[in-house]
């Protein structure tokens, strides 16, 4: 369905990310130019040093003038949690963009608060409880399950992961492909995912879904690239097979926001000595061990500067590590090089009023613009609320691959945006009407692909310490790009850092 009010919505394209820990940073222009055209803002993510550096671009390399004790190379999940580790310690950390927070954080519009990424999150890992607890979040429990949509039916808490779930009944086709849900679910209940770690993660999860009816590995061919990055051929099988088992026996939490809010909980519980230890705008280009020590060349301001520390926590993903660490071992540089990042965009549609409420996650199986959207007032308000507030739908789309150069294209990603709205206004026509402005998000690496090999062969070697410098970030370990995995591995290279010293 075309959108006839297209001219009357305010699209807006951001490209990096326009919160800085703790202060929102959408406070700027509003409005629309002469002639009712939308007034677009263009945002660019500060990449300008690290593709130079990619290019291979001879960068300038001046002595020290900054010294500190431990570095700490990004300002997402992993970078804040060593920070927070490392609180009263001497540290510097870097971060390119001119904000804290990564790819976790959280925007508003009109008051109300929405995600730019990570959704949600749960706390059933011991590990992962302690890191709650430790933090005191006050996040919200998530009620009810996931919703979809089978060619243009909705079924309301779709998966649980048992073989009796009532709402495979109601699915828009013929007992036997009910039937092969239900067998699927019984069939991978006798599976040990974590005593077969090994042989599973080196298999595809689309393994695991032949014989069984084409809607079942649809289902998880929209679950996958939204989640991990990854259709089910290029999934580990053990991933595929947890999510499909247990994700949904777990409790969800989250914040209206979404998992940003995290990020700025613990950048908030930081002591303001901790917090003027950390430096935006810093792009590091260079990581070199020098004598016992770690020199990192940076562009601040326009101008290279290089820290001397005596140890590192590299809280960036590897695909930037890669770029940075000098005299790199040819394997742990190969394993690096062979993780893989799915291009992503977020589109954040902005109602005067409230336009849905039937479930917190919802899946359009087979849409072609889009994979699942999200009201991001749902932990406020559920399934209830007042029908005349004003609301945000995030809506995420992960691209293939061979897109990431399209997220270049300011036009390309608007069209890409345009069509996404045009798919969903073709499902509710009222959104249209109620529709005020589009928040555009584009991020061309930001989640690892949870590919056959990942957690067991991949990570391992990747995150192999290089003493003194030792690698963080949420692809260090955990089958699974999240905030608490970020954390853990955060925390535990400043603890390597600590014992180095």
């Amino acid at each position: 369905m075309a959108l006839t009010r297209r001219s009357f919505i305010r699209w807006v394209i951001s490209a990096g990310a326009a919160m800085a820990c703790p202060v929102p940073g959408w406070a700027r222009g509003s409005g629309q130019t002469p002639g009712g055209r939308p007034k677009t803002r263009l945002d660019s993510e500060a990449n300008e040093i690290c593709h130079q550096s990619r290019d291979g671009l001879a960068m300038p390399v001046p002595a020290p003038s900054l010294s500190c004790d431990i570095l700490i190379v990004g300002g997402g999940p992993s970078g804040l949690a060593a920070a927070d580790e490392l609180k009263d310690q001497d540290f510097l950390l870097l971060e390119k963009e001119p904000y804290l927070g990564g790819n976790s954080y959280t925007e508003s519009w009109q008051g109300l608060n929405y995600s730019t990424g990570a959704a949600w999150d749960s706390s059933s890992d011991p590990s992962f409880a302690a890191l709650v607890k430790r933090w005191n979040f006050d996040w919200k429990p998530i009620k009810g399950e996931d919703s979809v949509c089978y060619d243009g039916v909705w079924i309301r808490d779709f998966w649980n992961g048992r073989a009796d779930n009532p709402a495979f009944d109601k699915l828009p086709y013929p007992k036997a492909v009910k039937d092969s849900f239900r067998q699927f679910l019984r069939d991978i209940e006798k599976i040990d995912t974590e005593k077969q770690m090994e042989s599973l993660d080196a298999r595809p999860f689309s393994d695991f879904l032949e014989g069984y009816s084409p809607q079942l590995q649809a289902f998880w061919d929209c679950f996958g690239p939204s989640n991990w990055g990854a259709t089910s051929r290029h999934t580990s099988a053990y991933l595929g097979l947890q999510a499909a088992k247990d994700w949904f026996r777990t409790q969800r939490y989250t914040w209206e926001g979404g998992i940003g809010v995290a990020s700025q909980i613990v950048w908030r519980g930081l002591p303001e000595k901790a917090k003027k230890r950390a430096l935006t705008g810093a792009t590091v280009y260079r990581l070199a061990r020098q004598k016992g020590r770690v020199w990192a060349t940076f562009m601040h301001e326009g101008k290279p500067r290089t820290v001397e520390a005596r140890a590192a926590v590299v809280a960036a993903p590897k695909y930037i590590a890669r770029r940075l660490v000098d005299r790199l071992p040819a394997d742990q540089a190969a394993a690096m090089s062979a993780m893989r990042y799915a291009p992503y965009m977020v589109y954040n549609l902005c109602f005067d009023r409230m336009v849905y409420n039937r479930s917190y996650d919802n899946w359009v199986v087979g849409a072609r613009n889009f994979t699942d959207f999200i009201p991001a007032d749902w932990v406020t308000h559920g399934d209830g609320g007042d029908p005349a507030r004003k609301q945000v739908i995030t809506v995420y789309a992960p691209r293939p691959e061979q897109e990431r150069p399209e997220l270049l294209d300011d036009e390309l990603v608007l069209h890409a945006a345009e069509q996404a709205v045009s798919e969903l206004v073709s499902l509710f026509p009222d959104w249209e009407r109620q529709l005020s402005e589009v928040r555009i998000f584009r991020r061309g690496h930001p989640l690892p692909m949870s590919v056959p090999g990942y957690a067991t062969r991949l990570q391992p070697l990747a995150s192999r310490d290089l003493p003194p410098i030792y690698f963080g970030h949420s692809d260090s370990a955990g089958e699974v790009s999240d905030f608490f995995y970020a954390a853990l591995n955060g925390i535990s290279a400043a603890r390597k850092t600590l014992k180095h010293l």
